[in-house]
């Protein structure tokens, strides 16, 4: 009799020389699929037009699609791997349904990264497949002795966006430091955004600036506290920490998600820089993912210290001795997320 195919499936699996190994590798590879439509749907603008379900050929108008072949088969990928949805006319169906061929949202991260944290999201996917991916593909040569890459320009933006998924609880600490200060005066280093001042801005009367070396995140901040009605409490100048005039004092001095971008020569000088720009008393909010045996961790650490002007992650222990060098007397460290080294230290 005929072998049934579920017969020769598990005995073509059970014949592979390592079979459980051949089955996670194939299970890995449909994760990687995935990422790689969703990755693609994003830059093609599909998910977005996909707010309003619609057939191949509107979809194909929507975003200058020629290649229609294609494009008809990436569609179908995007259903078989659960983000995306098509309608089939069924007898009895209700007439407003939608006409058969009609493509919608359906998954959960398809439906996530348009939503309302899509912007942090898609950096986040976009940081993994292009950045993080372009590290991996050039590690042989890297590790060889091959220049570090310079990603930085390339990606600062998408850094910058992406490094916004830990804002939520970074936000609470940094409230939860301003409120606690003798005073309410701020600097934030590396302001980026300019998210972190609009946290400390939660203390009645509370003033500051914000410095960043980059001069599209300053343009950036100087909007957003415009858009918060921020701006008469709160200025961004652009320059480097380690050459431009600080005023101050301070009464708290932020350095957020931004240590690593210091060779470790140069972090005791920083954190004399940063406890000269305090009042005796203030306090210096220091957070930072910080190296650890979990996966998380050691990628950012391999992609840290495979990238020009970025240095591979520090420990707390190795911080608290120079920041006791730099004049720093009381030091405590909160652990800001269960399960990973996301931590933020509070130096006096």
């Amino acid at each position: 009799m005929p072998s049934s195919k579920w017969s020769r499936t598990l005995r073509a699996a059970f014949g592979q020389p390592d079979p459980a190994a051949h089955a996670l590798l194939l299970r890995d590879s449909q994760q990687l699929t995935r990422t790689h439509f969703l990755s693609a749907a994003v830059q093609l603008g599909l998910l977005e037009a996909l707010k309003s379900p619609a057939p191949c050929a509107e979809l194909a108008e929507r975003l200058d699609i020629t290649r229609t072949e294609q494009f008809r088969i990436f569609l179908e990928l995007g259903v078989s791997v659960g983000e995306l949805s098509v309608s089939s006319r069924v007898s009895g169906t209700a007439a407003d349904s939608p006409a058969p061929g009609t493509y919608a949202l359906k998954g959960k991260r398809a439906r996530a990264l348009v939503g309302r944290n899509g912007s942090v999201l898609r950096a986040l996917l976009e940081e993994q497949t292009a950045y993080h991916a372009t590290v991996y593909r050039e590690l042989p040569e890297t590790l060889r002795g091959g220049e570090l890459g310079d990603h930085l320009p390339r990606y600062a933006g998408v850094i910058a966006e992406s490094s916004r998924i830990a804002e939520g609880v970074i936000s609470g600490y940094v409230r939860e430091a301003v409120s606690e200060a003798a005073g309410g005066h701020v600097l934030d280093v590396g302001c980026g955004s300019g998210v972190y001042l609009r946290a400390a801005s939660a203390r009645p009367g509370s003033t500051g600036t914000g410095l960043d070396v980059q001069p599209a995140a300053v343009e950036l901040a100087e909007r957003n506290l415009r858009g918060w009605s921020l701006h008469d409490r709160f200025g961004v100048r652009q320059g480097d920490v380690r050459e431009a005039e600080l005023d101050g004092p301070y009464d708290v001095v932020l350095l957020l998600n931004n240590i690593y971008y210091f060779a470790p020569e140069e972090r005791p000088a920083l954190l004399r820089t940063l406890r000269g720009a305090l009042r005796e008393g203030g306090t210096l909010v220091l957070v930072s993912m910080f190296h650890a045996s979990n996966p998380t961790a050691l990628n950012l650490d391999l992609i840290l210290a495979c990238t020009r002007g970025c240095y591979a992650l520090t420990t707390p222990g190795q911080l608290a001795p120079e920041l006791r060098e730099a004049g720093f007397r009381r030091i405590r460290t909160d652990q800001l997320v269960a399960g990973q080294s996301l931590y933020a230290i509070r130096a006096e």
